[in-house]
């Protein structure tokens, strides 16, 4: 009789060991799971507070500072100098509020306290000190989807290799933030994505091209057809032109790729971006508008 209760002691001793044993691992499991979610919740409000930032700086202060930060005709470099990158967040967001009289800096006290912290957190990613900036996939699969499956080469230029008909995507994931780049390949007619869509020409000879308009004057037109050859046409030879508002890009990449390809191809772009040395082709475009506006300022008159 003792031994049977000894062994039934035993038994449920197990038993209750077990299962105190389940309880724990299920709820560090719990544990994890609301871990992970809350990670990937505050990863995503990173995400969309660089984007605010970065709306706010190309508004505000690319004009001076450059449209990377590295400075300007009016203003110095603030993304790689090291006595920017030394100051503290409160330090920055305090200059950005009253502003640096002396050295003709504006004062920006209308920016309430979240603007200013999203400001300072864009100026960081261009700093390249934010986390944010971590590649969410794999960039080698971006690269074989990129030139594969999802056939971005067939338009676009990206490392010295792909087509012409599109915009070049060298530069373009270096001072974008993740969820905006994700937009722009989900959503590629969204005004902000600045769409270039097609023409399609009948000329009077009755010969048809479609293309993107490169150039047109009052006389004259230069269309690149999608094969890439450039075709200089003038008005009194074509009868007719249809224009297409639309992106040449597709529109249904939000359901033919998953999450997983479009992290993928994200990575591709900004790791692309981080290797290219080529100036920032907003950056260059506004220097070179600052350059005419300055030269006919002191040209004789």
């Amino acid at each position: 009789m003792r031994r049977r209760e000894k062994l039934l002691g035993t038994l449920v001793g197990r038993i209750v060991a077990t299962v105190a044993a389940f309880l724990i691992a299920a709820s560090s499991y719990g544990l994890g799971l609301k871990e992970s979610a809350l990670r990937r919740a505050e990863a995503k409000q990173s995400e969309r507070s660089i984007a605010d930032g970065r709306q706010v700086f190309e508004n505000r202060c690319a004009g001076c500072h450059g449209i990377d930060g590295r400075g300007g005709e009016r203003a110095p470099d603030i993304a790689t100098a090291a006595k920017t990158q030394r100051r503290s967040d409160s330090v920055l967001a305090q200059i950005i509020n009253n502003g640096i009289p002396a050295a003709g800096m504006p004062a920006f006290s209308t920016l309430d306290s979240s603007t200013s912290r999203a400001l300072v957190k864009y100026l960081r990613f261009l700093q390249g000190k934010t986390g944010s900036a971590a590649l969410p996939g794999n960039p080698q699969n971006g690269k074989a989807m990129f030139f594969g499956r999802a056939r971005c080469s067939e338009c676009h230029l990206a490392a010295g290799a792909g087509g012409f008909i599109a915009s070049d995507l060298s530069s373009y994931g270096r001072s974008r933030p993740v969820e905006e780049i994700r937009k722009a390949i989900i959503k590629p007619n969204q005004p902000a994505n600045g769409p270039r869509g097609t023409v399609t020409i009948e000329t009077r000879a009755g010969q048809t091209l479609t293309g993107v308009l490169r150039n047109e004057d009052n006389f004259s037109l230069q269309l690149q057809s999608l094969d890439g050859a450039f075709h200089l046409l003038m008005k009194s030879d074509v009868a007719s032109i249809k224009r297409d508002s639309n992106s040449l890009m597709p529109a249904d990449y939000g359901s033919t790729l998953s999450a997983g390809d479009l992290n993928d191809l994200v990575s591709f772009l900004i790791s692309v971006a981080q290797h290219d040395k080529s100036p920032d082709p907003k950056r260059t475009r506004a220097q070179r508008r600052r350059r005419i506006k300055s030269n006919k300022s002191c040209s004789p008159s």
